[in-house]
């Protein structure tokens, strides 16, 4: 019960992770960061305005499919546990 009243609490933020360094995630980051960098160099301020409209749209996008991933995620694990407690019928 500790862990439904950490996240009641909003101590326990599932959608927080750590990019351990040199992982692919890492590499990824770093990738955007470099051609982040290329772009600002070469587009002028509304053209950058544009990029920095499509980065948040592809976040927000993201965020969400980790919400139903999360949520997917979770329904699953209820239901394995479901079963196996009460069979698999």
């Amino acid at each position: 019960m500790d862990t439904i009243k950490e996240l009641f609490y909003g101590n326990i933020h599932p959608f927080e992770r750590d990019v351990p360094k040199d992982s692919e995630g890492d590499k990824l980051n770093q990738l955007i960061i470099r051609h982040t960098a290329t772009l600002k160099s070469t587009l002028n301020e509304q053209e950058m305005q544009i990029v920095a409209k499509l980065k948040d749209a592809l976040t927000e996008q993201s965020s969400l499919c980790e919400c139903e991933g999360f949520i997917n995620g979770f329904r699953l694990g209820v239901r394995l546990m479901a079963e196996s407690f009460y069979g698999g019928e």
